[in-house]
């Protein structure tokens, strides 16, 4: 479809109007994604034992035992929907649901919602696995860079290349546990990515950045057990 646009749309109009031409562009994208899936299923793949393990806001990231979940479309996604509704899943039916740097993404009053949500899909016992920018780090981090807010500009407020790539909330440990206990969570815990096979991802919950030679794991790593 974006092809089609292209050939019937002359490039000095295209980028006359580029912010809604992208915007156009973006929608296109996901209308046909999710047809193409209503058409064609792909295969659900399950861990081991059987386990039912979601990827919420995966982007270009794989992993063969998780269920790829996200807003747009790619070969790999599975479902094509916004992740703050999983009404695809019953209660209590997954093992394990995983969201890297996507959190931030909700504004912080539907922030409960969120959790509540992603709590109700989980079986008892299964676990919530957590990545987010780390608010005190970011201001360490602004504070080693003699107080340059454009160092910490993209990991506060994200990429903003599309509708969204915006942050619209901030969490330290203290804040966001208490939102995963208020959600209904028994017990909250740092995790340490790379530490299992269901902890390994090539995503921003490992990523580091280094200011003034010194080295932030820019992320709060948390995982929470219903």
């Amino acid at each position: 479809m974006i092809r089609l646009l292209r050939s019937v749309i002359p490039l000095v109009y295209r980028n006359r109007y580029r912010s809604a031409w992208n915007r156009l562009a973006l929608e296109s994208q996901i209308f046909f994604g999710k047809m193409s899936r209503l058409i064609r299923r792909r295969p659900l793949p399950k861990g081991a034992d059987e386990q039912v393990n979601l990827h919420l806001g995966c982007g270009s990231v794989v992993h063969a035992d998780f269920i790829n979940i996200d807003t747009i479309p790619g070969p790999h996604v599975h479902f094509v929907r916004k992740i703050d509704n999983l009404s695809i899943f019953a209660d209590r039916s997954v093992d394990l649901v995983y969201a890297c740097h996507c959190l931030e993404h909700f504004p912080y009053r539907n922030v409960p919602s969120v959790l509540r949500e992603w709590f109700r899909v989980l079986k008892e016992g299964a676990i919530l696995r957590l990545s987010v920018p780390d608010f005190d780090l970011l201001v360490q981090m602004y504070n080693q860079s003699n107080m340059d807010a454009d160092m910490i500009a993209p990991p506060l407020m994200g990429g903003q290349g599309n509708k969204y790539d915006f942050h619209c909330s901030i969490f330290t440990e203290p804040s966001l546990s208490r939102l995963l206990t208020g959600a209904g969570f028994r017990e909250v815990r740092r995790w340490e990515p790379g530490s299992s096979k269901l902890t390994s991802f090539d995503d921003w919950s490992s990523r580091r950045i280094t200011l003034n030679n010194i080295t932030f794991e820019i992320s709060l790593n948390l995982e929470a057990v219903k």
